[in-house]
């Protein structure tokens, strides 16, 4: 067979190998330690999240237990007081956090290149162990954002205007508390 032919047909069972794999659903990967299920129950994970490993809880949900009629309460969750901190140094500032029960986020900000990177850590049984890169970007050009999603009472041109008006006696800056009557002073 020719060289060409060998080629063109290797790259059309990549091919179709990729369509299948766009079309079947993935199942959550077995959990170390964790019974095995059966296959039918297992829910579709979206391909992108089984790829980084993250297709199903760390831990296992409990297993049902039967109902009287009445729920059951949610149980809060808990964040330890010592959950984040923060260190800065060499042109970098890291801050670490906590997000529910064995799971740690890392926000690593090199303050030279300007660029985000966040980074979430997972521990527990070795085969659980991770650290994943939840995602990255240049922050260059949002830290030349004058307003985002701003919810504030004044947008920043209008509270820039009040600042440049602040030296008249007419136009003082207000707060929007003050009693409709008031002159604010």
């Amino acid at each position: 067979m020719q060289a060409w032919l060998q080629t063109c047909l290797l790259g059309a069972g990549f091919g179709a190998a990729f369509l299948v794999g766009q079309r079947v659903p993935v199942a959550a990967p077995a959990l170390a330690g964790a019974p095995a299920a059966d296959a039918s129950a297992a829910p579709a994970v979206p391909a992108y999240l089984a790829a980084q490993g993250r297709g199903g809880p760390i831990n296992p949900p409990p297993a049902p237990t039967p109902t009287t009629g009445t729920p059951a309460p949610e149980a809060a969750m808990v964040y330890p007081d010592d959950g984040g901190q923060a260190v800065a140094g060499h042109g970098f500032l890291a801050v670490t956090g906590s997000y529910g029960i064995g799971t740690s986020v890392l926000y690593l900000v090199d303050t030279e290149r300007r660029q985000l990177a966040v980074y979430e850590a997972r521990g527990g049984a070795g085969a659980q162990r991770r650290i994943v890169l939840v995602g990255a970007r240049k922050i260059d050009l949002d830290l030349q954002l004058e307003g985002y999603n701003d919810q504030s009472e004044y947008d920043y041109s209008s509270l820039r205007e009040l600042f440049r008006k602040r030296g008249r006696k007419d136009q003082e800056p207000r707060t929007g508390l003050e009693n409709p009557g008031s002159s604010g002073k």
